[in-house]
Order: structure tokens, then C-alpha cells, then sequence
């Protein structure tokens, strides 16, 4: 099965990053933040046998050197609906099966992604919920209808579940994590870490416990 991964990403002194985050811990620790948790999801992603590919908010950072590693494709845009809709439309045009994933999971291990390319065998869909209601990771090898991202809400309660709700067949469902928005993210995002720690996952581990 070829499974594209598309990482949603703003890049730095472009657009604002982790805004939230930064107003604890300030926006230099947040930026430092924001690229240990890229470069941890870079060397997850470099061991699995799937094509991962930076889906950039700006279009004119798209030959930005940081999104040098994997191929790179613009969002689109409109709201996280609609640019979701049309990477997961675009690279499902290419491939058998298309994951999202934001860039505030770090935690995500080789596992989960291999555990999510066996259950695309027998589902349809998979998603990874997030515990703050929203969700990590959304897996697909069939079209989802601009009406069903036009209709979630997002950054909501319950945005996976009503976009579960939705969807033509039931997803298969991953184990809950943490998106990190805030400094008490932190500890718990650590805390969901995988056993076996990437070298990238090791540094931010180290970085989290000097702060």
C-alpha cells in the first residue's frame, strides 16, 4: 500500500507559532518548542516505509530550506477544513491511502503510524483522538465530502466526534494523546513518550526537564 503523510506546519517568522505556548513560556522557548517537535516527528517518519510531505500554510515558503527533508505541498487556503480537505484530496490522488498529522505531537511513535497502515487494511479510516476533543492523526483511502470538513467545527470539544460521526464507515481508533498548547502540556506529552526514543525525542525530553 502506497500511504502518503502529510505534516501540517506554519513555518517560523512567517506566520505566528504556538501562540499559546508562547504566552507562558515565551515566544523563543515556544519556536524552540515548535522545531525539537518537527525534527522528533522527521526521524519517527524517516523510519517508516510510507512518502511524508510537508504541507506548508504559506505558499511562498515552500522552498524554505527547513522543509528541505521530505517533498513539500501548499495547504490551499481557507480554514483547517478546507486546506485539510484539499492536501488529503490531492495526495489521495496518488496514493492508497493519505494520514494527516499536526506538528504538535511529537510523542507519535513508529508504532501508531505502523499500527495505523495495518488497520487501513480492514477500515477505511483511522484517527488518532487528541485530548483536548480534536484529534492527532486522521488516516483515509477514500474521499471524505467537502460537506463533512465544511460541517466540523474546529478547535472544539468535539470536533473528532463530530467528524466521526460523519464519516460513511466507522474509523479505526488509536489511543488518545496530547496536542502540547500549553506549558502543563508539556509533562503530559512526555509521559505518552514511546519507550524507544528517537535521537530528536531524546532532546526534547532532555529541553523539557531544563526548563
Amino acid at each position: 500500500m502506497k500511504i502518503a503523510i502529510a505534516i501540517f506546519v506554519k513555518t517560523p517568522n512567517v506566520s505566528p507559532l504556538k501562540t499559546r505556548l508562547a504566552a507562558s513560556l515565551g515566544k523563543e522557548k515556544a519556536l524552540h518548542f515548535y522545531n525539537l517537535s518537527l525534527n522528533s516527528i522527521v526521524s519517527t517518519l524517516k523510519q517508516t516505509e510510507t512518502n511524508p510531505y510537508w504541507a506548508v500554510a504559506e505558499k511562498e515558503s515552500l522552498d524554505n530550506p527547513l522543509w528541505s527533508d521530505f517533498n513539500r505541498l501548499h495547504t490551499g487556503e481557507g480554514d483547517l477544513g478546507d486546506r485539510q480537505s484539499h492536501v488529503y484530496h490531492e495526495l489521495l490522488k496518488t496514493h492508497d491511502a493519505v494520514m494527516l498529522i499536526g506538528a504538535d505531537a511529537p510523542q507519535l511513535s513508529i508504532e501508531k503510524i505502523e499500527q495505523v497502515i495495518d488497520a487501513l487494511k480492514s477500515h477505511d479510516y483511522a484517527i488518532g483522538p487528541a485530548t483536548d476533543g480534536g484529534y492527532y492523526l486522521l488516516a483515509g483511502k477514500r474521499s471524505i465530502p467537502d460537506q463533512v470538513w465544511a460541517t466540523t467545527p474546529w478547535s472544539d470539544v468535539k470536533t473528532k466526534e463530530i467528524l466521526v460521526a460523519q464519516l460513511d464507515s466507522k474509523p479505526y481508533e488509536l489511543d488518545a494523546l496530547t496536542d502540547v498548547d500549553t506549558e502543563s502540556d508539556l509533562k503530559i506529552m512526555l509521559s505518552e513518550m514511546p519507550q524507544s526514543l528517537n535521537e530528536n525525542q531524546v532532546k526534547l525530553k532532555e529541553w523539557i526537564g531544563e526548563l
